[in-house]
Parts: C-alpha cells; sequence; structure tokens
C-alpha cells in the first residue's frame, strides 16, 4: 500500500475520453468515467445560522421526496442549502439560497467564511461548501421567504430555534449532522 506523501493529485485537466452520458435532466447526470457510474451535478453551498443576540439557529423543517420515498416520512430536519449555478460564487449562491429559504438578506458587506469543500460521497461529484454564520442585527434584515418556487420548497419552511434545543435535534442526513457538530463546538454546548 502506497503512502498518502506518494500520492500525486491529478487535475480535471489530464481527462481525454468524453464522458458517456448514461442518464440526465435539468439538474443532474449519471456518467460512465472510468468504468464508474457517477452521479454529476453542480456543487452546493449548505449553513446554519446563528442570530446572536436571539440566541436562536435557523434550521430547515423539510419535505425531501427521497427521504420519504425510503422512510415515509414527511418532514425532515436539514440545513439550509442549495445548489451554485453556473458562473455564481459559493457566497453568492449562499446569500441567494439563505434569502429564498429563510427571508434572511444579509449585508453585502458581510464576508462569509466557509470551511473547506467536502464530497459527500465517492459516487457523486458535487462537492458541499459549509459554513456557519453569525448574524449581529445589524448584519441582516428579514423578508418574506419565497423559496425556489419548487413543490418541495413550498411545503418546506426555516424554523428559528433556541440553543438550549440543539442536543435535541434528530438530523436527517450527514451534512446536516455534520454541520450541527461544528455548530455545538461553535457555540461550546456539549
Amino acid at each position: 500500500m502506497q503512502s498518502f506523501s506518494k500520492l500525486k493529485r491529478t487535475s480535471n485537466s489530464t481527462r481525454t475520453k468524453k464522458d458517456k452520458e448514461l442518464f440526465s435532466n435539468d439538474y443532474i447526470s449519471v456518467i460512465d468515467y472510468e468504468d464508474w457510474s457517477i452521479i454529476k451535478e453542480p456543487d452546493l453551498v449548505v449553513c446554519i445560522i446563528y442570530l446572536i443576540e436571539e440566541n436562536q439557529f435557523i434550521i430547515r423543517n423539510e419535505y425531501i421526496p427521497p427521504f420519504k420515498y425510503r422512510d415515509g416520512q414527511e418532514y425532515h430536519i436539514t440545513v439550509l442549502s442549495g445548489g451554485i449555478k453556473e458562473g455564481e460564487s459559493p457566497q453568492r449562491a449562499l446569500l441567494r439560497e439563505i434569502e429564498e429559504e429563510a427571508g434572511i438578506v444579509i449585508s453585502p458587506e458581510f464576508n462569509i467564511e466557509f470551511m473547506k469543500p467536502l464530497f459527500i460521497s465517492k459516487g457523486h461529484t458535487a462537492k458541499y461548501h459549509p459554513a456557519i454564520i453569525s448574524l449581529t442585527e445589524r448584519d441582516y434584515h428579514e423578508v418574506v421567504a419565497k423559496g425556489d418556487g419548487s413543490k418541495a420548497e413550498k411545503k418546506s419552511q426555516s424554523v428559528k430555534v433556541d440553543l438550549m434545543y440543539l442536543n435535541s435535534l434528530n438530523p436527517s442526513d450527514l451534512i446536516t449532522e455534520f454541520l450541527l457538530d461544528k455548530f455545538k463546538d461553535y457555540v461550546n454546548v456539549k
């Protein structure tokens, strides 16, 4: 077995053969690449918003058809999230998603600090760009959350949760579990 120090990183520019598309729709495609069936999809932004003066954080009570298909449960606890559109920076995408999903408009001067981007699984090309965003009242204002127009988004809602209930949440997916654990460390909740 090779040690990690001897492994070399390869870039996307080394791809020479055309990806064989097995399936495609408006959001994802499934391709055959080096004998792997890969789900090719846009990168995503994910976050937890912490409202400092209110001592609350924002989380989603989300209607997710794939999860419902699997466990029959209508709603799931998730973090705010969304896809990065072509030509959009992670910061711009996150600001847009926060406004759509939570009705929070963050000041343009506010700088979002992202954690290291992560792949979520071996079979997906998407990288997740996680962030914990602490806001004071001067950093944002609230509007009506309009969502993205999808059926699932219309059935979902963002909710403010008091920090004292942080340990009682039952997250529905790995990225939500990951961000909630990071958030617990951030606000020093054990």
